[in-house]
């Protein structure tokens, strides 16, 4: 095979393969020395295989081999060495490559890890990777043209920024850690060990939300960076394809504490891990189908694995299905006794449901395409329905986190909990202060708007009680604080989210080159734009100076002309200038640029084919090109004359023609003036010619000058400027959600 990278992407499979039979064959006999080497030799195998044959995508792409397909539509020779690195998983076939490479380095561990349950657990994993592998296969980004191209198609625009360089790698660092703890639940109905595949699986889980939580925040933050909207989530159709899982597996991970700690919820675990599996899967297959690709700015185009990747879902959904079935009834009961309303138990349950609920819901307006093109037109949900339905839900969780960490496993009075939670009263009412402070929040519905109030109340509340909480808790152990930081970062979220989207203001103004005006207490002034041009497009870059009392600093917002691949049609990208701040950042997003018109030296004019121009005495007619210039070389270059028929009446005098000459080559160069007819030492020559509009421009000498023509007006644009307040909150927020996350990772992998 002359194909070396097709070659190891079917070596990866047959590794892969092989390291399954070795662990079916361990699944059949209780011990089995050579079966479980050629499982774990197998894997190790794979996971080589396909780190090469990573290195060697990556080594044709920085090294400019056109020859390869993937290569040659996703990079260029012009690409710095970041986003040449992220060309890698700009497509298709090499995110796939990139969910299989992490996958398999995931395994590595996976497999000492795995302890007993290691042929279950692995076969499991195997399988998923399989599914993979055939999905590389059928779309290779190793696939060759028949001739290599000269140069690349490049990176998208919207790509070349170094958060998308990192966005992607995350993200299917998450949907790989998913599956682990969907194979360990098989293996738990499997090995009928309902209990101990959960303690070794929560590590797993809370990386898996580690990682993809990353990834959604990374892409969120991009999304507020670059693309100009203002916004941070937008409710997009693949936006949505990461929460999903995310959702379940954060419903699971709460899950697998209750039973770790109260025995409780065994078959609801095992629900949610086969559940949270199973939507990365599905929300794969929504935005590689090309459903989504009329409603998302981010969708791939469908390339013909929509099938096996519905195989693959199904594949999956059975195997859980037949041995939930098979063991359903082996799965003991939880205790008779009920669980008290005032526990943690019920919070934690009414968490996970709320969980669930979000994930339905959202997962339904995601889906709208596919449904409705079932039964109709396809289209898609407003955004309006996601928050709609999303705020009760949110008011609901902050109900809880206001309280539930303060409760303890079983009975709880509700005075010594109102007590505890006196400190979470006192968040909540200085939350109410400020909001009212700052008006009561108007988002153009009461309904909204009330939910909008109580939803800062609430954070207010949750902050305050966490952050006494993690001081609390990190005094005795820092490992405990993990739900404490990462509730504090849930809290602060959500006050930015309240103060971002309620309290921004935003306002349109236009500017001159050159001319001051104000906007929110700023004054802004355009100075000269600077115009870039590249290989696949221009960039205008738009140098604002802004004044606010004694501090003035420079802006630099542009626009971004994309010539487009196939029809020639560009396509514009606008990049937002940020200010950020403490309290607020200033948001500067060019909206439209009117260049404005040259100046015209006041002693030339332009005619237009036909139609007579009159200049003082003179009356002059543009009647067509003489092109039957001789063609010449002189010093070494080939030059052509193009001349103007032009003719010229003198007062009442019968019209003569002149034919003035304009010499084409590496420059246009005027030829010897001609002098008009009459009795005045009057010349003109050609300053330009228009063959498209079919006009010349003539420059003319010995003649007073024409009334000067009104000034041309100057560049200008408009500029959407806003106050975003409590950004910094909610990136902080974000962060701690994380941080809390990766000291949970760290907690429950040392038990």
């Amino acid at each position: 095979m002359n194909n070396i990278g097709q070659f190891l992407i079917w070596l990866a499979l047959l590794s892969i393969s092989a390291s399954s039979v070795g662990y079916a064959v361990l699944n059949m006999k209780k011990e089995s020395g050579t079966a479980r080497n050629v499982g774990r030799l197998g894997f190790v195998a794979f996971a080589a295989v396909v780190t090469i044959a990573s290195m060697l995508l990556m080594h044709f792409i920085l090294n400019h081999e056109f020859v390869y397909s993937y290569v040659a539509r996703y990079s260029s020779r012009d690409l710095p060495l970041g986003y040449l690195i992220s060309s890698f998983w700009a497509g298709q076939e090499g995110s796939f490559l990139l969910w299989v490479l992490l996958a398999s380095w995931l395994g590595l561990f996976l497999v000492f890890k795995a302890g007993d349950a290691e042929p279950q657990i692995m076969l499991i994993y195997n399988l998923n990777n399989i599914f993979l592998a055939l999905l590389l296969i059928k779309q290779s980004p190793f696939r060759m043209l028949p001739i290599a191209q000269p140069d690349g198609q490049g990176l998208n625009m919207l790509l070349q920024d170094p958060w998308m360089v990192i966005h992607p790698p995350v993200v299917f660092l998450g949907y790989a850690a998913y599956t682990i703890p969907f194979a360990f639940a098989i293996a738990g109905l499997w090995r009928r060990e309902y209990d101990a595949w959960v303690k070794p699986a929560l590590p797993w889980t809370v990386f898996a939300f580690v990682s993809l939580g990353a990834g959604i925040i990374i892409g969120g933050y991009w999304s507020y960076k670059v693309l100009g909207w203002g916004g941070y989530w937008g409710w997009d159709p693949v936006e949505n394809a990461s929460l999903l899982p995310w959702l379940a597996g954060t419903a699971l991970m709460h899950g697998m504490i209750l039973q770790q700690t109260q025995k409780r919820l065994r078959k609801t675990n095992l629900v949610l891990a086969a559940f949270s599996f199973i939507l990365v899967i599905y929300c794969t297959f929504l935005t590689r189908s090309g459903v989504l690709a009329d409603f998302s700015v981010h969708s791939f185009l469908d390339l013909g694995i929509t099938g096996w990747l519905v195989v693959f879902m199904l594949a999956f959904i059975a195997i859980f299905l037949g041995f939930a079935v098979y063991r359903a009834k082996d799965i003991p009961q939880t205790k008779k006794e009920g669980i008290r309303f005032i526990s943690r138990e019920f919070g934690l349950i009414a968490a996970m449901i709320l969980l669930v609920c979000s994930a339905l819901v959202t997962g339904l307006g995601t889906s709208a395409p596919l449904i409705t093109r079932v039964l109709e037109k396809a289209s898609k949900v407003s955004t309006e329905f996601y928050v709609n339905t999303n705020l009760p839900l949110a008011l609901l969780m902050l109900v809880l986190l206001s309280v539930v960490p303060l409760m303890t496993w079983g009975r709880n009075e509700l005075r010594n909990v109102a007590a505890k939670a006196r400190w979470a009263g006192v968040g909540a009412v200085v939350a109410l202060v400020v909001t009212l402070l700052n008006g009561y929040p108007d988002m153009g519905a009461p309904l909204l708007s009330l939910g909008v109030f109580l939803l800062s109340v609430l954070a207010g509340a949750v902050t305050t009680m966490n952050l006494l909480l993690v001081v609390k808790l990190a005094r005795k152990r820092i490992r405990l604080s993990s739900g404490a930081v990462a509730h504090l970062g849930l809290g602060l979220m959500f006050l930015g989210i309240v103060a971002s989207s309620a309290y921004d203001q935003s306002e349109k103004v236009k500017l001159p080159q050159g001319e001051p005006n104000e906007a929110l207490g700023y004054e802004l002034k355009l100075n000269q734009p600077q115009l870039s041009e590249f290989r696949k497009g221009v960039r205008l870059l738009l140098p604002l100076t802004i004044n606010k009392g004694d501090t003035s600093f420079t802006a630099l917002p542009d626009i971004y002309s994309e010539r487009r691949r196939g029809n020639g049609q560009p396509q514009r990208f606008v990049h937002p200038y940020i200010g950020r701040g403490l309290v607020y950042d200033l948001y500067i997003s060019p909206v439209d640029f009117d260049p404005g018109e040259k100046p015209r030296p006041e002693n030339e004019i332009v005619l237009e084919k036909d139609k007579p121009f009159a200049l003082q005495e003179y009356t002059l007619t543009f009647t067509g090109f003489d092109v039957t210039g001789m063609m010449g070389h002189q010093q070494g270059r080939r030059e052509m004359s193009v001349g103007a028929t032009i003719e010229v009446a003198y007062q009442d005098n019968p019209p003569e023609t002149i034919k003035p000459v304009l010499l084409i080559g590496q420059q246009r160069t005027p030829q010897k003036a001609v002098r008009l007819p009459g009795p005045q030492e009057a010349y003109v020559n050609i300053a330009g010619i228009d063959a498209g509009s079919k006009t010349v421009t003539l420059h003319y000498e010995g003649l007073e000058p024409l009334e000067k023509p009104e000034a041309p007006s100057l560049p200008s644009m408009i500029a959407e400027v806003s106050i975003k307040p409590g950004m910094t909150v909610l990136w902080l927020g974000c962060f701690l959600l994380l941080l809390g996350g990766c000291i949970g990772v760290y907690r429950r992998n040392g038990k």
